[in-house]
């Protein structure tokens, strides 16, 4: 088995191939320029290390992921452009689901089968009351807070604690969201569970027989619920995402597959959002004081709203993943079939050029203008971009306002870590919650 170094050693010819081929001598046939070492590993060293790389090289070089040749793209505008003029030649660097159901991940669609899932999904999330699923996310996200501070003296507020019951609201919260199964009925604990078994530890990249099983028990109690509501017998609320694409007649076997996936992959990524947030409502007693009170309307939008945006800003919008399906040439450099693409979101969001002190966090910058999206694209740039954007926020919101109704204090924090797919808050974050 050849080695990672073999690998590496290997990409290393193949670059300096493809510059011979092209001709080093001519300006619009070279490869970005950029040292090819491991722009994880600086990463991880320093979160600005990318942003630094493109102040010295500009804002399209090369570096590598694993053994993959990478190209990075810095600049919002810039990757739009390139999504515009090459979008038919790279593919999304994505879960490959197409083992489990027919059609595999929507994200990682293209063409027809992509527009036509895609239009039914935002269909199916345009139907569904998102008020309804809000009011019982509070009044979930409420009775967790509630718990977690009436426990203190078991749990003595360790970061497992708080870890475990922001787990517990995201995963409970998509639940019913998209299946429409109430916390404390029967149903929305073995959704639970069957979650649980299909990623106890995380998402998990690459499916095993663990995986396929717990999915196959997922399908067959949704399939089950389904037949239930024909009947008139079944719970579900008609106002998830579940009942929205039945009713529609949109649900097939590769739809059910991806409702089942996003919340996979939501669970992890809302539990962080919520980490987020809690980390810097904590640190901020004045800016949660403010909307315990109600005093929060300033200028175009909220405190709580402002405080959400500037978490996407600063921290959740990190980057989009691409591979060449073809060679394409862009802004005068050749970029090869095969090549990972990063299309830098985090670097574009800490441009001081679109925002001032962008290293600072500052929610007053949201308070009075929303920035173009030239400059602010939290949720994508083309027509891949999330279809849960506004209720992200929205979801947010209601978190924020759930926990200022709470004196929380930051007992530990340290700085964020990278995990295994994203930046998260340090791990040893911990708070206190005091009732008002």
């Amino acid at each position: 088995m050849q080695t990672r170094r073999g690998k590496v050693q290997g990409v290393l010819r193949r670059a300096e191939a493809i510059t011979r081929r092209l001709g080093a001598g001519r300006a619009d046939h070279r490869l970005p320029p950029g040292e090819l070492d491991s722009l994880d590993e600086l990463e991880k060293a320093d979160r600005a290390a990318l942003q630094r790389r493109a102040e010295r090289l500009g804002p399209v070089f090369k570096g590598l992921v694993g053994d993959e040749l990478t190209v990075c793209i810095v600049g919002l505008a810039r990757c739009r452009r390139f999504l515009k003029d090459h979008g038919d030649d790279v593919e999304i660097v994505t879960q490959d689901l197409t083992a489990m159901f027919p059609g595999g991940f929507l994200r990682a669609m293209s063409g027809d089968i992509h527009r036509d899932y895609r239009r039914a999904l935002v269909r199916a999330v345009r139907s569904a009351d998102g008020d309804v699923a809000l009011a019982e996310f509070e009044s979930l996200a409420a009775a967790e807070l509630r718990r977690y501070a009436t426990t203190s003296a078991q749990h003595q507020n360790r970061p497992e604690a708080w870890t475990s019951s922001l787990s517990c609201v995201s995963t409970g919260l998509l639940v019913r969201t998209f299946f429409g199964a109430s916390p404390g009925s029967a149903t929305h604990a073995s959704l639970v569970e069957g979650f649980r078994d299909l990623g106890p530890y995380g998402l998990v990249w690459n499916p095993q027989a663990r995986q396929h099983a717990a999915f196959g028990r997922l399908c067959l109690d949704l399939r089950t619920e389904l037949v239930a509501r024909h009947e008139g017998r079944s719970e579900m609320s008609p106002t998830c995402l579940l009942a929205a694409l039945d009713d529609d007649g949109e649900l097939d076997e590769t739809m059910l597959g991806n409702l089942i996936y996003m919340v996979e992959m939501g669970r992890s990524d809302i539990h962080n959002f919520l980490r987020w947030l809690s980390r810097y409502v904590a640190s901020d007693q004045a800016l949660c004081d403010a909307i315990a009170l109600g005093d929060t309307t300033h200028g175009v939008r909220t405190l709580e709203e402002a405080l959400v945006l500037e978490v996407l800003r600063a921290d959740q919008s990190e980057r989009l993943e691409r591979r060449t399906l073809a060679e394409v040439t862009f802004e005068g450099y050749v970029i090869p079939a095969g090549t990972h693409l990063r299309l830098c979101m985090w670097e574009a969001h800490h441009d001081a050029a679109a925002f001032a002190d962008p290293h600072v966090f500052d929610p007053s910058r949201f308070l009075h203008a929303t920035p173009s999206s030239d400059v602010f694209a939290p949720f994508g740039l083309d027509h891949h971009q999330c279809p849960f954007g506004a209720l992200t926020t929205r979801i947010g919101t209601s978190f924020v306002r759930a926990l200022c109704a709470y004196r929380p204090t930051l007992l530990a924090d340290g700085p964020p870590v990278r995990g295994a797919y994203h930046w998260e808050p340090s791990r040893r974050l911990a708070l206190e919650l005091v009732p008002r």
